[in-house]
């Protein structure tokens, strides 16, 4: 019988829970305030899902079960590196001087948990700490460790996650009068997508048949990661903080250019399930692949609460 979606989410997030619980403690110590700040943020829960892409962009369905014990050590570095750089993004997104959360995850954010400098030090320390884990990857492939540097730092860095923060910010206080359009998906494609799209990517690097695997892995990513954005913005409006975990409606109130706020809300749930026909559309080009996975996934990412 063929594996279900629903048993590969569960598989992929043991295997990396596994990893993690095992290979964390040693890369946090000595126990110091920094240290702690930086696993209470990454211990806090969340759906480990961008190393749930990276693993399923990397094993075949059927082998997922039997690699929880014969685990793959490169692909698992991968998914804690991508971990620990989301993490970052969320301390530092939480501060004041960014979206200003008291709550992420249903706990205090990091710098009401400690202070504004430990969690700005923390955040600092997981981003710096996500390329040591690709340097640590054991490979006979002289490119790999700097193809994988490069497609997180293009996801994480300047031309993406920061560059897509920033828009959004200099958005909020001077907020556009044309091409707001454009500016939307702008801001979305680097603050939520690019690292998405690197998620899948590394997890394809590692396979020696990723060439042929790169297009359509990047295409159907990029889709994933709208996806994604406009179901957080439908969320962040008719949520809740029970089940959202963070503070519901502080987009609408910081005056953010979101999907409900340019399109309505009618239209904004008709982009989510065009997006989920056509993320499932690219996935039927995935069929040598990790078919299930790649076909469940946008359902999966449109219905969710948190």
């Amino acid at each position: 019988m063929p594996i279900t979606f629903t048993e590969i989410l569960q598989y992929s997030k043991q295997i990396f829970d596994s990893f993690f619980e095992s290979y964390t403690p040693s890369l946090f110590s000595p126990k110091t305030r920094i240290t702690e700040a930086c696993l209470y943020s990454l211990k806090a829960g969340g759906k480990r899902v961008r190393p749930i892409f990276v693993l399923n962009s990397f094993f075949e369905p059927n082998k997922l079960s039997q690699n929880i014990q014969t685990k793959d050590h490169s692909v698992l570095l991968a998914s804690l590196a991508v971990e620990c750089i989301h993490t970052y993004s969320l301390i530092h997104d939480d501060l004041p001087a960014m979206d200003d959360d008291d709550t992420r995850r249903g706990k205090p954010t990091c710098h009401k948990q400690f202070d504004e400098a430990t969690a700005i030090l923390a955040g600092d320390t997981l981003n710096s700490l996500s390329f040591y884990l690709l340097s640590m990857m054991d490979t006979e492939d002289p490119f790999l460790i700097r193809d994988s540097i490069q497609i997180l730092h293009n996801g994480a860095g300047m031309k993406g996650m920061i560059q897509g923060q920033m828009e959004d910010i200099e958005e909020e206080k001077n907020p556009s009068n044309t091409n707001r359009e454009s500016k939307l998906h702008s801001i979305h494609e680097k603050k939520t997508g690019a690292l998405i799209e690197s998620s899948f990517l590394l997890g394809n690097r590692l396979r020696p048949d990723w060439k042929e695997r790169e297009s359509v892995i990047s295409s159907y990513a990029k889709e994933i990661g709208l996806l994604f954005q406009i179901t957080d913005d439908i969320l962040d409006v008719e949520g809740n903080l029970e089940e959202l975990g963070k503070t519901p409606g502080k987009d609408a109130k910081a005056g953010k250019l979101t999907y409900p706020s340019l399109y309505g809300m009618e239209k904004t749930k008709s982009l989510r399930s065009e997006s989920v026909k056509k993320a499932i559309s690219l996935a039927s080009e995935l069929s040598s692949m990790n078919h299930e996975f790649f076909l469940g996934l946008p359902k999966y990412i449109a219905e969710r609460k948190n």
